[in-house]
């Protein structure tokens, strides 16, 4: 099956028309036709269609996309709290659902998204999330190492993340850092990790227990303004940022701020962020192996360290981040010189042994490219890659955040995971 399907996209923000909008017009013209752009502001839609160079037809109603773009497939890359309703409306209309992470925000949410897929399956309601972290070079060969039994059997895994000043600050200048949006960095940002880690397990969860809180952006701050740009501060904050790379792209946000009031560029120390910025998450999967994961959305440097010790040895992932691209001032002088990855096997049979990793181009370390081809770089009716994540897969990632978020909230109390597919 060859032909050309028809997508549309939902939302347009950077991530939308970066990883799916521009690919889909111009490098996978052969299966894709993007036929549309739906948001919720008209304003963001001109914008979009502008620094796309397009003229795609734009639609504030989801419903009404659906009936007169008629697409075969909608792309979600809105609010994450708003993705189960598109999901949801996607499915029922017998169409493919393409979700980027996190599938959803919460349990309840996941519960919704099943039941309707389980309803509208035999009208060709079929759901996926673009969880790109599997298609990491490094994580692939991680995964390729674990599935040789090079390690035995794994009986323990440690995942720390740093999120660095200027990456990581950003999530509290834009609607992610209010909960009810995005359920947190323990679901909008580790959804990616966890994913992974189930992955690369090739099990489930089952006992979690969490604690975190917020202790250095929101109402720790020593001052705040409601915003980056005008700010009095500017001079002495640290966190001050010019968010646009270009008047044209300025003027272009200016404008769609005055239709839906977001900004872009909100202080970080306002008191209205309320999720954490440093959080920890013990698990255990169903075959028995243990997780310790952390997340630090103020460190010195971005990267993380992952560790897998197994029956017959260990294996370690290490990366240090380059985030010269985000906005922002602050800069750890010499640290480019540490930029990397390794991933080392400690053997007592083997020893110890550097091994290679592929190298890949393009964002998200030659993530991005390869999550593309294998959506939308095949025919339609080709079989799921070992890498592309189905529904079941998904939920599975964001059940671990709200656990965690739970958990947290019940001042550390342990949680059963998978009893959040029965319950709120």
């Amino acid at each position: 099956m060859s032909e050309r399907k028809r997508y549309v996209l939902a939302g347009t923000g950077g991530r939308g028309l970066g990883m799916f909008a521009k690919p889909l017009l111009t490098n996978f013209t052969k299966y894709c036709e993007l036929v549309g752009l739906f948001d919720h502001n008209p304003d963001r839609i001109a914008a979009a269609n502008e620094i796309l160079g397009s003229k795609l037809p734009g639609y504030t109603d989801f419903g009404e996309m659906l009936r007169s773009a008629n697409p075969d497939a909608v792309i979600v890359s809105t609010r994450d709290s708003t993705h189960a309703e598109f999901i949801i409306q996607t499915l029922a209309a017998g169409k493919r659902a393409i979700s980027e992470k996190p599938l959803c925000v919460d349990g309840k949410q996941c519960r919704e998204i099943l039941a309707a897929a389980k309803k509208y399956k035999r009208k060709g309601g079929v759901c996926y999330v673009t969880h790109n972290m599997r298609y990491g070079p490094a994580i692939s060969e991680l995964k390729r190492q674990l599935d040789s039994g090079v390690i035995g059997d794994v009986k323990a895994i440690n995942f720390h993340e740093n999120l660095d000043r200027k990456h990581g600050a950003d999530y509290f200048r834009r609607w992610h850092r209010v909960k009810k949006n995005s359920g947190g960095l323990l679901i909008h940002k580790a959804s990616h990790h966890f994913d992974a880690l189930n992955w690369l397990v090739g099990s489930i969860p089952v006992d979690l227990v969490a604690q975190g809180g917020t202790i250095f952006y929101g109402k720790n701050g020593p001052f705040r303004h409601d915003r980056c740009d005008g700010c009095p501060h500017a001079k002495k904050c640290d966190f001050y940022a010019e968010m646009w790379s270009n008047e044209r792209n300025r003027k272009l946000y200016k404008e769609a701020e005055k239709s839906d009031g977001y900004i872009r560029d909100g202080c970080v120390f306002d008191k209205e962020v309320d999720i954490e910025d440093h959080a920890g998450v013990l698990y255990t999967y169903k075959n028995g192996a243990k997780v310790t994961y952390s997340l630090t959305a103020f460190a010195t440097y971005e990267g993380w360290h992952i560790q897998f010790e197994g029956t017959k040895g260990r294996l370690e992932l290490k990366e240090v981040h380059d985030t010269r691209w985000a906005a922002g001032n602050i800069t750890v002088h010499g640290m480019e010189k540490s930029i990397g990855k390794s991933l080392t096997l400690y053997s007592p049979r083997e020893g110890l042994k550097e091994l290679s990793i592929p190298e890949a181009e393009g964002a998200h370390g030659g993530a991005d490219p390869a999550i593309q081809h294998d959506f939308f770089g095949r025919p339609w009716d080709a079989p799921l890659t070992a890498r592309m994540a189905p529904l079941d897969q998904a939920v599975q990632a964001v059940l671990i955040g709200h656990a965690a978020n739970v958990s947290i909230a019940k001042k550390s109390k342990p949680v059963k995971v998978q009893d959040f597919l029965k319950r709120g």
